[in-house]
């Protein structure tokens, strides 16, 4: 006798479950580990499995990047200098380095856009807010952001994997995550800014895809930042697993990451008046509420 499914789709069979529901059954019982873990872990071991899960060096590991200037613009109060930052061979991060013509800086504020430096740069936009503020900003593109962003046409699955789904996989293959790739970027550049500026702590600036590269490297790196500011950041990975249909999530994911901690996790690590989280999202991209 043969037998068939309903309309020759398995899933319409009575009691049958998908992948994502045993992803989610999955995180459930990670969700319940890592409670356990954190109540009898110290903080210190945790950032460490942190660090090497997501193949993430110390600062002091770090080498110094290769900066070079490339062009002036100016404008009423301040003027934009055009850098292009290289943290390691083969790797060039474009920038944007802000800085007031008058008066002493009040701080420097490191700035990651997700969609790239040039985003908020426009005249009366944010950055030039906090320029005129008497902050030095440095707006980087980090690796596969902005102008070393790969062109659309050569997404092959769409938003739902993102632009950077082949340096994912490639990273993934040679053993590192490509989000400890970007963590080590901003860390380079939040170094190169503070011994710049002579003014010590960096004020971090995370938005939409940058925002859990920008979380990791301060929950890291503490003492080399003033302050972090999450807007419209993912607002956790277990997320991301109980959502069928994501939109770019694979760029920041870590392999095995859920069994140690999540996105909130190393928030908790951070005192409260350390970090603002403004606007987190979900993994569909749209504003949530609650986590």
């Amino acid at each position: 006798m043969i037998h068939s499914s309903p309309q020759g789709q398995v899933q319409l069979i009575e009691g049958a479950r998908s992948v994502f529901d045993f992803n989610r059954d999955r995180e459930e019982e990670l969700a319940s580990q890592r409670r356990d873990y954190w109540k009898r872990t110290s903080r210190e071991q945790i950032l460490e499995e942190v660090r090497r899960g997501a193949g993430i060096r110390r600062l002091g590991q770090l080498p110094y990047p290769e900066v070079e200037e490339v062009g002036t613009l100016r404008r009423r109060g301040y003027e934009i200098r055009k850098l292009i930052l290289r943290p390691e061979s083969g790797i060039w991060l474009p920038a944007l380095r802000f800085v007031p013509q008058t008066g002493e800086p009040d701080g420097v504020v490191l700035y990651l856009h997700g969609q790239g430096k040039q985003v908020d740069a426009d005249p009366e936009g944010p950055i030039e807010k906090l320029v005129l503020a008497g902050r030095r900003v440095l707006a980087v593109d980090l690796r596969g952001v902005g102008e070393t962003q790969h062109p659309k046409g050569k997404w092959g699955y769409g938003p739902i994997f993102g632009h950077d789904w082949e340096d994912f996989y490639l990273a993934y293959m040679l053993g590192r995550s490509y989000l400890g790739m970007r963590v080590e970027d901003a860390l380079v550049c939040a170094r190169y800014l503070a011994e710049g500026s002579h003014l010590g702590e960096v004020h971090l600036v995370g938005i939409g895809e940058a925002g859990p590269a920008a979380l990791h490297a301060v929950a890291l790196e503490p003492d080399l930042f003033a302050s972090l500011e999450l807007r419209r950041s993912l607002v956790s990975w277990s997320n991301v697993v109980k959502t069928e249909v994501t939109v770019n999530q694979l760029v920041n994911t870590v392999h095995g990451a859920l069994q140690k901690y999540d996105l909130p996790d190393l928030l908790a690590t951070l005192p409260a008046g350390k970090v603002t989280v403004i606007e987190p999202t979900a993994a569909t991209g749209k504003l949530v509420t609650q986590n």
